[in-house]
């Protein structure tokens, strides 16, 4: 039984897996955001909606791109990250990995965000009409 790298268990592990996470989220959030704009009428009518409802909406959307962006540089990162662990030198990698988990865990936290401001919408417009 040979020992791998830690190069070579993180291109078998860790990036894989990151880089399919990443992949997924994004469609996910996507098909969210364009879900939500396409029923946003029958969630809140705009003409008629108070302010702060519009704002709240407005916020979910911005929140909801900032989470696709924020994927999107994590899953750049964590392709450079895979080309240092293969060329580059030994543990070259880990800065580069961990600025990538870093944008992940922002468009998570992005994304969270989005959804229960638009729950919140969707919850508080009966009362507010």
């Amino acid at each position: 039984m040979t020992l791998q790298s830690p190069s070579e268990l993180f291109l078998k592990y860790d990036f894989a897996v990151t880089q399919d996470l990443c992949k997924q989220f994004i469609t996910l959030v996507t098909g969210v955001l364009v879900f939500s704009l396409t029923f946003s009428d029958k969630v809140v009518k705009f003409s008629r909606a108070k302010k702060f409802l519009r704002v709240l909406v407005a916020v979910s959307w911005a929140s909801m791109l900032f989470a696709i962006i924020a994927c999107g540089l994590g899953l750049t990162y964590i392709c450079l990250a895979g080309g240092q662990a293969v060329y580059g030198p030994e543990n070259d990698y880990a800065l580069t990995a961990h600025t990538s988990y870093a944008w992940i865990i922002m468009a998570g936290i992005s994304f969270i965000g989005g959804l229960t401001a638009l729950i919140l919408v969707a919850l508080a417009r009966p009362f507010v009409d």
